[in-house]
């Protein structure tokens, strides 16, 4: 058994973990608020986007437009992979479980992989994917703006024909219980998602200056609001992971403390029992 002294510095360098874990739990927890907060209140904002844009398509169900080119007989068709893991790590399965899901999904030869986060971006690189880190922002941040800009970035990508497809690829907070990567499609818009029929229309909308040009307008403003919410639900998973991470270990490391304590107490009582025989066995020699 170790010394009173190692034991002591043992309990001292659990305890000093223990409220850090404790500090980076409050921390997770005040940003996963914020996050909901901020989701909750531009949800509204980007459904109705959705609803104008399937009102332009019902009017005008002979629209032309290349965001609902499929492109599929191009040759060498390629296929971008917006993929969100955190810059750190702490935070449990949460990064291991999008990459796990990322690597089973993306094809590395026709793919072109744009990463957000430090651990999914090493990951890539290491192992030989194509990686593209530019995505037309200076520095990453879960907001609006940053939303628009990547989302303006990549449609002009998919005009350009640099890619022929877009998905993004991110974790999805099911339930408190439940956080699961997921993937939606970005890129080329489907008909069948905005149930573009026009049965039923009595009234013919007009858009100035012209319905394509309002939709082509939306259509940064639709993806805009798929990638955040994309972006929203990855920082609510990655928080809400390092949180509970953060919780298993601060009880870790009470456990920890109390064994360490124990073991204190009982190396304190032999030491206190080894002096008191060793006072009585001199006093012994002495008579």
């Amino acid at each position: 058994m170790a010394n009173t002294r190692e034991i002591k510095q043992r309990i001292k360098g659990v305890e000093g973990t223990k409220k850090i874990t404790k500090a980076m739990k409050l921390i997770a927890a005040s940003k996963l608020k914020k996050a909901r907060e901020m989701h909750d209140k531009t949800l509204p904002f980007f459904k109705h986007i959705r609803e104008v844009m399937v009102d332009i398509m019902r009017s005008t169900p002979d629209m032309k437009l290349i965001y609902f080119d499929k492109r599929e007989n191009k040759e060498n068709r390629k296929k971008g992979y917006i993929v969100i893991s955190s810059d750190t790590g702490l935070n449990g399965g949460y990064n291991s479980n999008v990459i796990k899901y990322a690597v089973s999904n993306i094809d590395k030869k026709n793919s072109v992989v744009f990463p957000i986060g430090n651990v999914v971006k090493n990951y890539m690189i290491k192992n030989g994917y194509n990686v593209v880190t530019d995505l037309g922002i200076k520095k990453y941040s879960v907001t609006t703006i940053t939303a628009a800009d990547i989302a303006k970035h990549m449609v002009k990508l998919f005009k350009d024909g640099e890619i022929d497809e877009l998905e993004l690829i991110y974790t999805d907070m099911e339930s408190i219980m439940n956080l699961e990567p997921n993937s939606i499609k970005l890129l080329p818009l489907d008909n069948k998602d905005f149930n573009a029929s026009s049965e039923g229309i009595k009234t013919v909308l007009e858009f100035a200056p012209s319905p394509e040009i309002v939709f082509e307008r939306l259509t940064n403003q639709y993806v805009k609001g798929i990638l955040y919410g994309g972006m929203v639900e990855s920082f609510v998973s990655e928080h809400f992971a390092r949180m509970n991470a953060m919780d298993s270990a601060t009880t870790n490391a009470e456990k920890v403390s109390k064994k360490l304590t124990l073991d204190y107490n009982r190396a304190r009582q032999q030491a206190i029992t080894q002096e008191i025989s060793e006072i009585i066995g001199g006093a012994m020699n002495i008579n």
